[in-house]
């Protein structure tokens, strides 16, 4: 049986001020990337998870309901 880290990274796509911004958990409020595009939002998001796992992407809609995840273990 394998074992779950119980250390993760968790990155959010969300939007913020009419910006789709990443932000990492635990992280102090207000620290975020903000992007033009939602695509570009998630692209440094899964970018920044590569380098950080065990890690995860949680991408939200506009209207903050999770439309998709990715897990990077």
């Amino acid at each position: 049986m394998a074992t779950v880290p119980t250390s993760r990274t968790i990155f959010h796509v969300a939007t913020h001020e009419g910006k789709w911004v990443v932000t990492r958990e635990r992280r102090p409020a207000g620290e975020f990337d903000a992007f033009e595009t939602k695509h570009e939002a998630v692209e440094r998001a899964r970018g920044e998870a590569l380098q950080q796992r065990p890690s995860e992407v949680k991408v939200h809609r506009a209207d903050g309901t999770i439309e998709s995840e990715f897990d990077f273990s």
